[in-house]
């Protein structure tokens, strides 16, 4: 088994509109010994170059890199796949990556018309160390140091505090491949220290394990923390969501089943969430770390509790096929209802990743234009029907090559994002007048961030400011 350690340093926090603009990762086998790694960086999308001016203060980015560097963000996303892919099958572990990096990681895969599912295709799992740590830390929380937050007084597991804390060097935290040495020594700490949760964990890192694993007749145990505080849960396995193969749902053992078999669907409904749920949610594709029972019986929520009466609500559970039925019923009763009213407002092509996958044609063409040379791949990317893939191989152009574009739909690719970025509305991207406005509230905190470094982000996105006037005078 092999094992990917990576992170990310970002202009911002959204995935569909800010840009990787640092990864580094590195390989190691089982044993955490390093075979191979890298550290990259390069500029911003073209089409969105305004970046958030804290998260530059916080990752110590500096604006020569975003004018300057000679890799743009496609060609840094390219490097960076064909690095990945050439370590082949292999577990991807990082920091709160599923819930921040690897969001980033897909959309950059996919805003460079790349595959972007690259983390779970190909025998490739994914982990996350963050989740690992939680769990550890619950079940044995002797074993490590648990900082507190400084605000409110409540444990973190923030990497920055929670790795020196527990003597694991971080001094030059939020620098990618600082942030990747760091993740390694966490996981060692677990693998030391609590071997059956890394074990555990290492056992639901695909959804098809997860699937193989939970389909069983016995409790698990579930433990996490959320906003400092642990919480712990005994579960048996229910049933997959039909409309929905990611989501797994569990009963919680708290609830006595036969109080619950009768109830209509009105009342089951209300059982999904508030202080009388009982139907947990696990998500498949995001490693849910699940427990033998022995931990179950040492948490604080269980320990009163007879283990004899839980597995019998686990086998009751487990053996009334017909709640099953209706219960999985009911989940495709509540997806029909959620389509309903979803929102159906006008989304961007950035947010459409999920709208399906390219047919097989569309997907030669994409191999066929990133191999091309790059005179002839304008041609290639007319010929893509996706008109989302389409749109961003024509954006890897303009942002790689320019001058290749026809001299029309450079100048309109201009005056859009020139657009895009003076306007006054509110958007889900960052404008110059939102950066503006969050370098003013950052100069009242003097005594936190480098003011010398804000004035260069201030004087960069005014650069920025009169660059893109200048464009729509045109």
């Amino acid at each position: 088994m092999k094992y990917v350690f990576y992170d990310f340093e970002t202009s911002g926090l959204s995935a569909e509109f800010d840009s990787i603009i640092q990864a580094a990762a590195i390989l190691t086998d089982q044993d955490f010994n390093i075979i191979d790694s890298f550290d990259m960086r390069g500029r911003m999308k073209k089409e969105y170059p305004v970046p958030h001016p804290k998260a530059l203060l916080v990752n110590g980015t500096g604006v020569d890199l975003l004018k300057n560097h000679e890799d743009s963000n496609f060609s840094l996303i390219r490097k960076m796949q064909q690095k990945f892919l050439s370590w082949g099958e292999t577990t991807y572990i990082g920091y709160n990556s599923l819930g921040f990096d690897e969001r980033f990681l897909r959309q950059s895969l996919y805003q460079s018309a790349l595959p972007p599912y690259l983390t779970n295709t190909n025998g490739n799992k994914r982990g996350d160390a963050l989740k690992i740590i939680h769990s550890a830390a619950a079940v044995a929380p002797n074993s490590f140091v648990r900082p507190l937050n400084d605000d409110n007084g409540k444990i973190t597991f923030k990497l920055d505090r929670f790795a020196p804390a527990n003597g694991i060097d971080h001094s030059n935290a939020h620098d990618a491949l600082s942030d990747v040495e760091a993740t390694i020594g966490v996981c060692k700490l677990v693998k030391d220290r609590c071997p059956d949760v890394w074990e555990a964990a290492m056992k639901t890192t695909s959804k098809q394990d997860v699937y193989k694993f939970i389909n069983q007749d016995r409790i698990f145990c579930a433990s996490r923390y959320f906003r400092g505080k642990e919480y712990t849960n005994g579960l048996a396995y229910l049933a997959v969501d039909p409309t929905y193969q990611n989501y797994v749902y569990c009963f919680d053992l708290k609830t006595d089943p036969d109080l619950i078999f009768d109830l209509d669907r009105a009342e089951l409904k209300k059982l999904f969430k508030g202080k009388k749920k009982c139907f947990q949610l696990i998500k498949a594709n995001e490693q849910p770390i699940l427990l033998d029972e022995k931990y179950l019986m040492q948490s604080e929520e269980f320990k009163e509790d007879d283990l004899k009466v839980l597995q019998e609500r686990m086998e009751k559970v487990r053996n009334n096929k017909n709640f099953i039925e209706k219960f999985t019923n009911l989940l495709i009763d509540m997806s029909e209802e959620k389509s309903f009213v979803e929102d159906q407002s006008e989304r961007t092509v950035e947010q459409r990743i999920f709208d399906g996958f390219p047919d097989n044609k569309d997907n030669y063409l994409m191999q066929d234009f990133q191999a091309a040379e790059w005179e002839k791949r304008y041609d290639i990317a007319l010929k893509i029907t996706d008109s989302r893939i389409q749109e961003f191989a024509k954006r890897a152009i303009y942002n790689e090559k320019p001058d290749l574009l026809p001299k029309n739909e450079l100048l309109k690719r201009d005056q859009d994002v020139a657009t895009k970025l003076l306007t006054m509305d509110k958007v889900p991207w960052n404008t110059i007048p939102d950066a503006m406005k969050e370098i003013d509230d950052l100069r009242e905190s003097e005594n936190e961030y480098n003011m010398d470094i804000l004035e260069e982000i201030d004087e960069y996105i005014q650069e920025l400011e009169e660059t893109h006037s200048n464009i729509l005078k045109q």
